[in-house]
């Protein structure tokens, strides 16, 4: 009986080793992980802050905002979107030389909504630079630049 027990307790002992150093191996799998200042809340230095976009770091170009400007104006929906900032435009992308007579260029602008709704302001700007409001679509995406935000 001695000789079971004996065995008993040493495959415990072997157990609670490997536990032991289990529980030593997973937190030291986070020790590479980026820290919070967890009082505050904010991020240390090693950690990375949210994608921005381009609009969003350097502010929107003024033909974005005179998109936005025209909708507040003409569109039956403008308060559903009032307040709500420029999140990404293509106003980079208008040419006005490389407009022929006649023709117009989309001018495609993306407000950020609540949660991960974008508001979507189509305008239509032409080579003289007048602008004409077109509409407004409410999605959970960018229409301006589909594959960089």
């Amino acid at each position: 009986m001695s000789s079971k027990w004996m065995m008993n307790a040493g495959m415990g002992l072997a157990l609670s080793a490997m536990l032991v150093a289990g529980g030593a191996m997973a937190q030291d799998k986070t020790s590479d992980q980026p820290e919070t200042d967890k009082q505050s809340g904010s991020q240390t230095e090693d950690q990375q802050g949210a994608h921005e976009t381009e609009t969003q770091e350097k502010g929107a170009p003024k033909l974005a905002k005179e998109c936005l400007d025209l909708a507040l104006k003409q569109d039956e929906d403008r308060e559903e979107f009032r307040g709500n900032s420029i999140y990404e435009n293509n106003a980079k992308d208008y040419d006005a030389g490389e407009l022929e007579k006649g023709d117009t260029f989309e001018l495609l602008v993306d407000l950020l909504g609540e949660g991960n709704a974008k508001y979507n302001l189509t305008c239509q700007v032409d080579a003289d630079g007048n602008m004409t409001y077109e509409d407004m679509e409410k999605t959970s995406s960018v229409k301006s630049n589909p594959g960089g935000a």
